[in-house]
């Protein structure tokens, strides 16, 4: 009865997701002219992703949201198995951050508007010398105190075990000379694996592991970098679950 529910309902599931981007993604612009900073767009994407979540009946918990200050900027970097893993972050994590993403998504109507005035990054991979000049420009942002949250596996894990981390993102963040935050998600698999667009109802938590400092390492030590970090998620993952009935503090 639960499969033939969740099948029933995955049409609408899916509708209410576009539904939620348009009027999400709509709203964010008309903030957009009051705050040129993001953050008040940031708000919108946190609602958006509530609603997302909630239509699809995906209960999120945040934990470890107090090894994370407002006042300076961090790389998150989190475990990649679902659709739902993008939604979580913005949804639960406690303060603001922008993502990378190819440049194309940014003439997406709605979603790519939503990018482009919120101060996301947009990637081009034209060629060798447009990406780098991309990167640049993240790095830049992320120094002047932008947070960037990022999947170091690069895509969706295919049966939700951790894949390899890629370097780039890691040299990013060494450039930046800011702090490392492992982020580890777990259940985003079992709703909504990437063989399936049908998601399934059920729990999903989100835990920041205390941030690494990167002044630590440089370009020749970024392998051991990589280790720690995918280590730090790897242990939690292994970990048991934090319960449901235990305490967590919640961002706003």
């Amino acid at each position: 009865m639960k499969l033939l529910f969740v099948y029933l309902w995955a049409p609408f599931a899916n509708l209410l997701w576009y539904t939620h981007t348009v009027v999400m993604g709509s709203l964010s612009l008309l903030v957009w002219p009051f705050d040129r900073t993001g953050n008040k767009q940031f708000w919108c994407a946190r609602w958006w992703c509530r609603l997302v979540a909630w239509s699809i009946f995906a209960r999120i918990r945040v934990h470890g949201v107090e090894h994370v200050r407002p006042d300076r900027p961090y790389v998150y970097m989190a475990n990649h198995s679902s659709l739902i893993d993008t939604p979580a972050l913005f949804a639960y994590l406690p303060h603001p951050f922008r993502i990378m993403a190819k440049r194309g998504l940014f003439y997406v109507p709605f979603m790519g508007w939503h990018l482009w005035t919120a101060g996301h990054f947009p990637i081009d991979r034209g060629n060798a010398a447009k990406m780098v000049a991309s990167l640049r420009q993240v790095i830049e942002g992320v120094k002047h105190g932008r947070s960037l949250a990022v999947f170091p596996e690069g895509t969706r894990s295919p049966d939700g075990k951790l894949q390899k981390f890629q370097p780039g993102v890691f040299k990013i963040a060494l450039k930046a000379g800011v702090p490392i935050v492992p982020v580890t998600i777990w259940g985003t698999f079992d709703l909504l694996p990437k063989t399936t667009l049908a998601p399934r109802p059920g729990h999903v938590d989100v835990i920041l592991g205390e941030p690494i400092d990167t002044t630590d390492y440089d370009d020749k030590r970024v392998s051991e970098l990589i280790t720690r970090t995918r280590e730090v998620i790897q242990q939690t993952l292994d970990a048991e679950r934090p319960p449901r009935n235990q305490p967590q503090r919640r961002s706003g």
